[in-house]
């Protein structure tokens, strides 16, 4: 199979995922608190908070763990009951232990594999073959890349969950406006239309629109250009961190450079909380964001 053909996911994927979610919520084999939201915006950045208590349970590895470079955790060998569908023997799709979302999926590797490393095009066909396949209920990836980037386990693997009900930041990024061809367009081409001037955003990132019908190819290409873009940020900002956070839709895909995911606050940012889904483990958390002032602590977690 070249990297051209796209992977191809189960039938009926999306009503099998909600009813083998809803039946191990049931039996408590997952677990799902399904928290109010809370919108608030500062400075023109809209939040949506959640306090779930729930995530005073989930295991984060510390970043020295041996967990973050040898083969271990819940990945290494699943339960069968939360495993929905294995693609291409590279990847599993399964039901996250802790859940914000309903649903709330991990896109593992197989095979062990570091979440420091890049996104390889096994990932990116994988991951696009996933998001294609739910058509009801619209779904986010987001990639994690490295401790200072909000990850808890060393494994590699995506998460996976519906998006919002509000416009996320980065899909006011500029139209990329690519005619895709079946073949990989020049990188020149989309360094030229990447979006790293979103108004109110408060720290770097390099966002591109993913025209319709792309491949995974091209949409790993399109990774690949803003993966250089935000190296740079953080060599010319001086920051020693290489961790990034992606967060992608069918529709557009944004990589952030990060400096750190605590920076003298609560319950660190990942993926979600640079996008502003920020799930916090109590009130005080939650009292502590705003003590920092929302987007003054997000700008210290990115690059500025």
């Amino acid at each position: 199979m070249n990297e051209e053909d796209e992977l191809h996911v189960p039938s009926q994927l999306e009503d099998i995922t909600f009813k083998q979610f809803d039946d191990l919520v049931q039996q408590n084999k997952i677990f799902y608190e399904d928290a109010p939201s809370e919108l608030t915006a500062q400075n023109g950045f809209t939040f949506e908070f959640r306090i779930v208590d729930m995530l005073k349970n989930k295991p984060i590895l510390a970043r020295d763990a041996p967990g973050r470079s040898t083969a271990s955790g819940p990945f290494i060998d699943p339960n069968p009951e939360e495993a929905i569908c294995t693609l291409e023997n590279t990847h599993r799709l399964m039901f996250n232990k802790f859940c914000i979302y309903r649903p709330m999926l991990v896109l593992p590797t197989v095979r062990y594999e570091l979440q420091t490393d890049d996104l390889t095009i096994q990932d990116m066909r994988a991951t696009w073959a996933v998001l294609k396949a739910y058509k009801r209920m619209p779904m986010m990836a987001v990639y994690n890349c490295g401790v200072d980037a909000g990850s808890s386990q060393g494994h590699k693997h995506l998460q996976v969950f519906p998006l919002p009900a509000h416009e996320l930041w980065p899909a006011r990024a500029k139209d990329s406006a690519i005619a895709q061809e079946d073949g990989d367009v020049s990188p020149s081409v989309y360094t030229g239309k990447v979006d790293s001037s979103i108004p109110s955003v408060p720290f770097q990132h390099f966002v591109l629109r993913i025209p319709p019908h792309s491949t995974a190819a091209q949409v790993h290409q399109m990774y690949g250009v803003l993966l250089l873009l935000s190296r740079d940020a953080q060599e010319s900002a001086g920051v020693l961190s290489r961790d990034y956070n992606v967060a992608m839709t069918d529709s557009w895909i944004v990589v952030i450079p990060r400096t750190t995911a605590v920076n003298g606050g609560p319950f660190g940012a990942n993926a979600a909380g640079m996008l502003g889904l920020v799930s916090v483990r109590d009130q005080q958390e939650r009292d502590k964001w705003a003590e920092l002032g929302y987007t003054a602590y997000l700008r210290r977690l990115g690059v500025a």
